[in-house]
């Protein structure tokens, strides 16, 4: 049985910037196995939140490609890469990105029932998912009634809520407190852990990066094992 649900073969993405080309990623080889916990770090400019949005399939890529659990994405169309996304891969923001209309209840809601879930099911697990967070006396209120580490813990909860293969974090500490980060760090170790997902995480914080079973360093678009 294969173990890898992401490979990505020489993967690049180049913008072009006037008469400029910038390699953002530059013929990048990784793997990420089932139960994996990656951290990624670099400087801003590095590319690391380019490779996760190629890795995401939110962004198509210039050259190479990224296999997910066997499979071409550059051949799937934008349906099937929508319903890849939805149903394979968890996504967390450093902005939370939650929809300030909706509870933190609904928030979690919202993807399940993009997928289809039953609606009893998924008020079950959105529930489920916010007391696993903390949150059981937060479920009725709105994005604007909650702080920093508590938004970032419902985003968290929202990216599991589909039971995804794969969490990607985006520099998901960048706008808490130290106390926070903590936290929302020891989180994605224990979803690892507790849950078995495969976790690709962002970050440019070295006491972040360290929950991490293993740490990459990018620079330059290009990626390799810390020193």
């Amino acid at each position: 049985m294969n173990s890898k649900i992401v490979e990505t073969e020489k993967l690049s993405r180049v913008f072009v910037v006037g008469s400029e080309e910038i390699r953002a990623v530059d013929r990048v080889d990784l793997t990420i196995a089932k139960g994996e916990f990656l951290a990624i770090m670099g400087p801003s400019g590095s590319g690391k939140t380019t490779l996760l949005n190629l890795i995401g399939c939110l962004d198509r890529p210039t050259g190479g490609r990224v296999l997910f659990e066997g499979r071409d994405t550059s051949g799937l169309r934008e349906k099937d890469l929508d319903l890849l996304r939805l149903k394979k891969v968890g996504f967390i923001f450093q902005t939370f990105n939650l929809f300030p209309t909706l509870t933190a209840l609904e928030n979690v809601i919202f993807p399940m029932m993009i997928a289809g879930t039953a609606s009893r099911q998924g008020d079950r697990r959105a529930r489920e998912l916010l007391s696993w967070m903390g949150l059981s006396r937060r479920l009725g209120h709105y994005p604007r009634q909650l702080s920093a580490g508590e938004s970032q813990r419902v985003a968290i909860a929202r990216a599991l809520s589909n039971e995804p293969l794969l969490v990607l974090a985006d520099e998901p500490t960048g706008n808490l407190d130290s106390r926070s980060k903590e936290e929302i760090a020891m989180l994605l170790r224990r979803i690892n852990s507790e849950y078995g997902t495969a976790v690709l995480l962002v970050t440019h914080d070295p006491g972040v990066a360290k929950v991490a079973d293993k740490v990459l360093r990018m620079i330059d678009g290009r990626i390799g094992d810390r020193p």
